[in-house]
């Protein structure tokens, strides 16, 4: 990974948000125990081959001692190697140590970031610009700083990746059949050995030249994960009518359908006349007629007839 194309923010955050050395120092304890152990059993077997060499004569003891020595001299190597691989894991861990010493603290990289913003921002007739290009000065400190700790960091993990490959015991080809502790250390090893090249291949990561190895493992996933994705399509299609459905609910709801008017007619020449006028038929009806006055009729008599007449 090219860190020198990351800004101090980025560096010094996956130092100080990562697991840290704990794990590695772990790793390295275990393997240091493992060595002791296999360091006294090879010890027990050359101790008790001696005792009987010395005090059982005959071709048998000599056919033991020489099929124990097969295993002693395994167990040799074996402790070997683990104490190289604690040792190299130890080297990790004290890169990591180091590298997190001479890393920038997130705190102090904000400080100046805040700092260069304050001062840019009050900068109206440029009397900040000395000020502003000091604080510019210790970013791009800071900047080489946080780089030059990760490159250290990244070969001092690449060297701690030089492991010796652990080896099988040797298998005894007279002993017709074999215990279940022999026939298990091949799986322990195998085990052991693939623990430990996935530790180192995650410590020769932090060398590579570019990001693009984090994303090979997933490309194994990848198709298994598209073919869960369609399995959802036909649930996806049906949501999406019915969600389309609803709205349309919806609208119907927001806007009702306005009521029911009677329609707008006109009909020609069905006016009723009114002297010379021609009026609408509904207005004799709302006009009720005049009702006569019941009773004796009243004459009206001219002035020029006489009274009695």
């Amino acid at each position: 990974m090219d860190f020198a194309t990351l800004p101090p923010e980025i560096n010094s955050g996956l130092m100080y948000s990562g697991p840290g050395a704990g794990s590695m120092v772990q790793a390295a304890a275990a393997w240091h125990k493992l060595a002791a152990r296999l360091r006294t059993a090879a010890a027990d077997y050359r101790a008790v081959t001696a005792k009987l060499a010395a005090e059982w004569k005959g071709p048998a003891p000599s056919a033991m001692n020489a099929a124990a020595a097969h295993y002693v001299d395994w167990l040799d190597a074996s402790a070997a190697r683990s104490r190289h691989a604690a040792t190299q894991l130890g080297a990790a861990a004290g890169a990591h140590e180091s590298a997190f010493a001479a890393m920038v603290a997130p705190p102090v990289i904000a400080r100046n970031r805040t700092r260069r913003m304050a001062l840019a921002s009050a900068n109206c007739l440029g009397q900040h610009s000395a000020a502003i290009a000091q604080v510019d000065t210790e970013y791009d400190g800071m900047w080489a700083q946080n780089a030059g700790a990760m490159y250290a960091y990244a070969d001092a993990a690449a060297g701690a990746a030089a492991v010796t490959p652990f080896t099988f015991p040797p298998a005894d080809a007279g002993a017709p059949a074999c215990t279940w502790a022999l026939q298990a250390a091949p799986d322990v090893m195998s085990a052991a050995c693939q623990l430990m090249s996935a530790i180192l291949d995650a410590l020769k990561h932090l060398s590579a030249p570019s990001p693009s190895t984090f994303a090979s493992p997933l490309s194994t996933v990848t198709p298994s994960l598209s073919k869960l994705n369609s399995l959802t399509a036909p649930s996806d299609f049906a949501i999406g009518h019915l969600n389309s459905m609803n709205k349309a609910a919806a609208l119907r709801t927001l806007f009702p359908k306005p009521a029911a008017v009677n329609g707008v007619s006109a009909r020609s020449g069905r006016g009723v006349s009114l002297g010379v006028l021609s009026v609408p038929r509904i207005w004799m009806v709302a006009a009720p007629a005049a009702q006569r006055l019941g009773g004796d009729h009243i004459r009206l008599v001219a002035a020029s007839e006489a009274p009695g007449q």
